[in-house]
């Protein structure tokens, strides 16, 4: 299987995204309903707001790459699939996605590695031992 390129990741990413955005605004949707309105700073609603945000993204992505054969909903319709060369595991995942945040905040200079890396390797690729390949 050839790895997947940049734009084919790229976009299925932008996939992605719009549903973890759909899952972050049905769950504090839920929240403000249970909490009678939005919560004040420093209340347990405004923690919980907090930590919504920030583990939607990684429990997404976990979730389908571990119980869906590595790929998300993105990957499927842009015909990518995660592989891993040890057990795909919670721990690999997990590490993934602090590599793809971290490289997506410095400029996404992970991601344009993909740009010059002979084998179309991201910088969470190396660091996780895994790859994403174009499957038919």
């Amino acid at each position: 299987m050839a790895n997947a390129g940049f734009f084919r990741r790229i976009f299925s990413l932008v996939y992605d995204s719009l549903a973890i955005i759909g899952i972050i605004f049905s769950l504090t949707l839920l929240l403000v309903l249970l909490n009678g309105g939005s919560p004040k700073t420093g209340e347990v609603a405004d923690y919980m707001q907090l930590i919504i945000t920030v583990f939607s993204g990684p429990v997404f992505y976990t979730y389908f790459w571990l119980a869906n054969d590595g790929q998300t909903l993105g990957m499927q319709a842009w015909k990518i699939k995660l592989i891993s060369k040890e057990k795909l595991s919670v721990r690999i995942c997990l590490l993934r996605c602090a590599f793809s945040t971290f490289s997506f905040l410095f400029f996404g200079i992970g991601y344009l590695y993909i740009l010059v890396n002979r084998d179309n390797k991201s910088l969470a690729d190396l660091a996780t031992n895994t790859v994403i390949c174009k499957i038919n």
